[in-house]
């Protein structure tokens, strides 16, 4: 996984050498497995809001019609329940909806807000309040902004297409969206060497208000016809991917064996009344609310926000039937994949895939590297890791015994690839996803 980006306000530059840099990482490590290890769920450094008990009034303009919203708002609740005294204005709304019209004439302390526009980061700049900014429509606009990743996005999308043996690949989208067109770039670099980009099929956001429903989908059938089979398909959201898999379904197109979709939000109400269920990128939303409450609670208390843009990426993907089973790679890269998924975290390495397949080690490599463009031992890790994140979220267990379930030898291995692919501890990743076993 990726790390968050983070654009900097322009500073004096200062050097660290490399060992008091791992020192530093390694005691704040050490920090953190040692809180892990407590019975308590909070396992982050306590907030600024602790020593400081005045109350808060902050508004959160974030829509609570769909998944995303959702998601901000738990990574929100996430920092501001660990005793912050906040006192929170939040209604019912859509992403589309505007801001109150009382909001800029507010005597409150903060906003975080996802509907910001040019114009209004015009009036937050001019008032007294402290504001992050979650827009994804307008990019920077002079306020300290956190948002996905969006090239991030469709990298990882196209990655998993590229996993499971698809060489043709193409992107259904919108064309007056910003923040499709950035996931679409984002399918374009993930393609790599292996695979080739075949174009993109979009329409208006709003399209279908001006024609109907068999109208759109007879336009993506008809794209859909033109494309070599099989293919893979990155939709910029969750709704396109439904759009697409309907028209699949209207001319006949073997879901996932012709046509591999695969789409982004992983809103499971959507993922699973679509036919095939549908796969998609989850995008690591909580993480966005968290840190823009951190934000807010340092810029109230009279600090900087410390950037200007954090661009975070997102979790995985949530693989359904839309891709499972698809296109499958060569048999040897196919067997050899299905092992590791199978048996990386029993132990497993390299060397048993050698003796199950009666291969060279540089012909698996070869393999590897021509059809998924990472070595096998790459994916070793990445099982293990994906096995690591599904513990944290679906167990109360400690870290000691979800390292050994996921097939390492020592925990604290783990949290040095866990924080240095995931751009995090465990035991943050843990708070911001929530252990659904507490629910």
């Amino acid at each position: 996984m990726i790390a968050a980006r983070i654009t900097l306000p322009a500073t004096r530059n200062s050097t660290l050498g490399f060992k008091r840099k791992k020192m530093r990482f390694f005691k704040k490590l050490l920090s953190s497995s040692q809180v892990a290890r407590s019975s308590s769920p909070s396992m982050s450094p306590r907030p600024s809001c602790l020593s400081d008990r005045k109350l808060r009034r902050v508004a959160l303009v974030v829509e609570t019609s769909v998944c995303y919203g959702r998601e901000i708002l738990k990574g929100i609740s996430s920092y501001m329940h660990r005793s912050c005294n906040w006192s929170i204005f939040l209604d019912e709304r859509e992403l589309s909806a505007p801001p109150p019209d009382w909001l800029l004439e507010w005597k409150g302390d903060g906003v975080i807000c996802r509907s910001t526009t040019p114009k209004i980061a015009e009036a937050f700049k001019k008032s007294d309040l402290a504001v992050i900014d979650l827009n994804d429509c307008h990019g920077r606009i002079g306020l300290p902004r956190i948002a996905s990743d969006m090239r991030a996005i469709g990298e990882v999308a196209a990655r998993h297409l590229r996993e499971i043996g698809l060489r043709h690949i193409a992107f259904c989208g919108f064309d007056d969206r910003d923040w499709s067109a950035e996931r679409c770039r984002g399918v374009q670099e993930g393609c790599g060497a292996s695979a080739r980009f075949l174009g993109s099929f979009e329409t208006a956001f709003g399209s279908l208000r001006s024609h109907s429903w068999d109208a759109e989908r007879k336009r993506i059938a008809t794209w859909l016809h033109k494309l070599p089979k099989p293919v893979g398909i990155v939709a910029c959201n969750d709704v396109r991917a439904h759009h697409v898999l309907e028209a699949c379904r209207e001319q006949g197109f073997s879901v996932p064996e012709e046509v591999a979709v695969v789409g982004v939000d992983n809103s499971e109400d959507f993922c699973r009344l679509s036919n095939p269920p549908l796969s998609s990128v989850v995008p690591n939303a909580a993480r966005i609310g968290y840190e823009a409450a951190k934000a807010l609670d340092r810029m109230m208390s009279g600090g900087r926000p410390g950037f200007r843009e954090m661009l975070i990426p997102p979790i995985e993907v949530a693989v359904r039937r839309s891709t499972e089973n698809g296109s499958a790679p060569n048999n040897l890269v196919g067997f050899a994949l299905r092992f590791i998924r199978e048996n990386a975290c029993s132990g497993a390495g390299v060397d048993e895939v050698l003796d199950q397949l009666k291969v060279s080690r540089s012909t698996l490599e070869r393999a590897f590297r021509r059809e998924i463009g990472h070595s096998p031992k790459e994916e070793f890790r990445r099982a293990r890791l994906k096995k690591v994140r599904d513990l944290l979220v679906e167990t109360k267990w400690p870290l000691e015994r979800i390292a050994e379930e996921a097939g390492f030898l020592h925990p604290e291995y783990m949290m040095v690839q866990f924080k240095r692919i995931v751009g995090m501890t465990p035991s943050r990743y843990r708070e911001l996803q929530g252990v659904r076993a507490f629910d």
